[in-house]
């Protein structure tokens, strides 16, 4: 996989409390619930912008490249991401996906998106979004009664607020409940996704112009294999949006 040549480790950490202004109404709702961090679980104060703390802020890895090309002939063509799959940004999203704490989908998306927001738009028309529609990656029925959320829905939905693109949930679908991919190796991930993923709705999808979203990447065959079935269904084109990109020898 190829990566450009945008560098994201000169961008500083600071950023990442100027992202957001917290609402009146959330203010208060803060005061009588304490807000968290969404890495180490400590009460911050009730006036912090973002659900961080300064240690776990501190600790956050910003990724070389904040754009990456797939290889020519792929049913995907450049996946987008800000940070590292390390330290404390590793923490929140298993939080996230384990610790029943849906929220810190809405956090790292809020977190990443001023990194990343450039690259999503056209390139011509700078105010206008590239993509038609967002679609995030499927679980299984069962496996999603089980953690009792899509994780990728969850972000999907929060980049859909930011990019004013809608989100479409339930169009592509899983149709077998395979082995989590975290847990087998490089080759089993290459071929336990094949036929598996299907779209529901092709109408929705034809001549589309897709933007997937995911919350980790490691080899990308989860996102590729999506992809082909979008692609089958007539997509124009498809892009994808990942938390983070988890890197192994």
């Amino acid at each position: 996989m190829k990566r450009n040549k945008e560098d994201g480790t000169n961008v500083s950490a600071e950023v990442l409390m100027q992202t957001r202004r917290i609402s009146k109404a959330e203010y208060f709702l803060r005061l009588l619930f304490p807000a968290r961090c969404i890495c180490c679980d400590r009460i911050l104060p009730f006036d912090i912008p973002l659900e961080i703390c300064d240690e776990c802020k501190k600790d956050i890895r910003f990724l070389r490249n904040f754009e990456h090309i797939f290889p020519a002939g792929s049913n995907i063509r450049k996946v987008y991401s800000a940070f590292e799959y390390e330290g404390n940004v590793r923490e929140a999203i298993h939080r996230l996906k384990f610790g029943e704490t849906p929220h810190n989908a809405s956090v790292l998306v809020d977190l990443s998106f001023p990194f990343l927001e450039s690259f999503l738009k056209n390139e011509t028309f700078k105010s206008v979004m590239k993509y038609d529609i967002i679609i995030p990656t499927p679980l299984h029925p069962r496996r999603k009664r089980q953690r009792g959320y899509n994780q990728s829905e969850l972000i999907a939905s929060r980049l859909s607020y930011h990019m004013n693109v809608p989100a479409l949930k339930g169009v592509l679908v899983k149709k077998i409940n395979t082995p989590p991919q975290s847990r087998l190796g490089r080759g089993e991930r290459l071929i336990n996704l094949v036929g598996v993923f299907s779209v529901k709705k092709p109408g929705l999808v034809k001549g589309r112009r897709i933007l997937l979203v995911d919350d980790i990447m490691t080899t990308g065959s989860t996102l590729e294999h999506c992809a082909k079935a979008l692609k089958n269904a007539g997509a124009a084109y498809i892009d994808a949006y990942v938390v983070a990109i988890r890197h192994r020898s």
